[in-house]
């Protein structure tokens, strides 16, 4: 028996059919989403109607289309104050926006001084011209009975005339009911905005139903947000980034963002690189450093015995006499000696032969040096007959 329980224990489940929730799945009222919930259905409506739609998947507005009407439906990552006030901003110049309230919009509901109401029974928008088969009071059971929807009150008196499109009545207790809006246009500057603070007005479920004719509403609120300008708005931007689809700022970046722009990010990302800087400097290496070599420096007389016993070992007498001799000029070509002209060492010593005759003997060794080549004994002379030409060039007063 037990074998049998369990298998049609096991049938009773494949087979039974499962009532889901009819209204399920995701969430959010985006124009990506089919699901009951989402707005793909108004995307599609807008676009067999003549408009021309975007997606916008990335943060900001659109600047090549300044006159576009951007499509802001309940986002679930809240608007920044500069978002919002960039939505106003395209507005005010010529734009328009269509918005839906939602807990991401509180700064945006504030700036137009709009507040959420108490929930109604929504009222039809006639309706009966569009749907014969049906009456404008049987709605399907979506909400399980009449569509309840939330009411927007103003907060402040507007700049201009308020366009109703969509309203519901709120029963008071102990009062009369009283009819409040759903979904409104209002102008702001230049530009038009479309509001509503339930999303269920754009909703493909509800889009679906003809009888409450949210369809019929949602087609002309957009029609309002498409006139009032120079030109028609047939642009259309949907607003998906603050839906969460596109590209999202991950961890990383996220923190290089708040160590690269802010202030505080700045001065933490310094101390981390200091501290970085500080344990390199102080950790263990792995390898030794290699000592510090130590170069000095050797001083030039060091090499004059070498250069001697070069040159005595090819007996280059002439490049030494060459040396020699320019030494001698650089330590005596002063005063009355230099001559501004440019002379070779022979004529150099030629004039000095000219002004100081008793040097003679000693200038004609060096210019013979300079000329021709010296035996050992010759050249052995040619430092002390050098020696006299200086002693002589610098105690002479002339």
């Amino acid at each position: 028996m037990l074998p049998l329980v369990a298998g049609l224990a096991f049938a009773t489940a494949l087979f039974t059919p499962i009532q889901g929730d009819p209204r399920g799945g995701d969430p959010r009222l985006s124009s990506l989403s089919t699901g009951p919930l989402g707005a793909r259905l108004l995307h599609d409506l807008l676009q067999r109607l003549g408009w021309r739609t975007e997606r916008r998947l990335r943060q900001g507005l659109p600047t090549d289309a300044p006159d576009a009407i951007v499509a802001v439906l309940d986002p679930r990552v809240p608007l920044r104050a500069t978002e919002v006030h960039a939505i106003l901003t395209h507005v005010r110049a010529g734009g328009a926006a269509v918005l839906v309230a939602g807990a991401g919009t509180g700064a945006l509901l504030d700036s137009l001084h709009v507040t959420v109401g108490d929930a109604g029974r929504a009222v039809p928008v006639a309706a009966a011209r569009y749907c014969a088969k049906e009456s404008i009071l049987s709605y399907r059971p979506l909400w399980f009975g009449t569509p309840i929807m939330r009411v927007l009150r103003f907060t402040a008196p507007t700049a201009g005339e308020v366009t109703r499109f969509l309203e519901a009545t709120v029963e008071r207790a102990g009062k009369d009911s009283v009819v409040q809006p759903v979904l409104v246009g209002m102008p702001l500057g230049a530009g038009r905005v479309v509001l509503a603070v339930d999303g269920d007005v754009f909703r493909n479920d509800a889009m679906r139903d003809c009888a409450p004719a949210f369809d019929v509403a949602a087609v002309r609120a957009f029609e309002y947000a498409r006139d009032g300008g120079p030109r028609p708005r047939t642009l259309v931007v949907f607003d998906e980034y603050h839906q969460g689809h596109g590209a999202r700022p991950g961890t990383i970046r996220a923190v290089l963002l708040y160590l690269g722009t802010s202030p505080s990010g700045r001065l933490l990302a310094q101390l981390a690189l200091a501290g970085v800087l500080l344990l390199l400097a102080l950790a263990p290496r792995l390898v030794p450093p290699p000592p510090d070599g130590r170069l000095e420096r050797r001083s030039p007389l060091e090499q004059v015995d070498a250069l001697a016993r070069a040159y005595d070992q090819v007996r280059a007498t002439r490049t030494a006499a060459e040396r020699l001799v320019r030494g001698l000029r650089r330590r005596t070509e002063r005063g009355p000696v230099r001559d501004r002209r440019a002379l070779s060492d022979d004529a150099w010593l030629a004039r000095l032969a000219e002004r100081h005759p008793v040097l003679a003997e000693p200038i004609d060794l060096a210019r013979q040096a300079l000329a021709a080549e010296l035996t050992p004994r010759q050249f052995a002379t040619l430092g002390p007959a050098l020696h006299r030409i200086e002693t002589t060039l610098t105690r002479s007063p002339s």
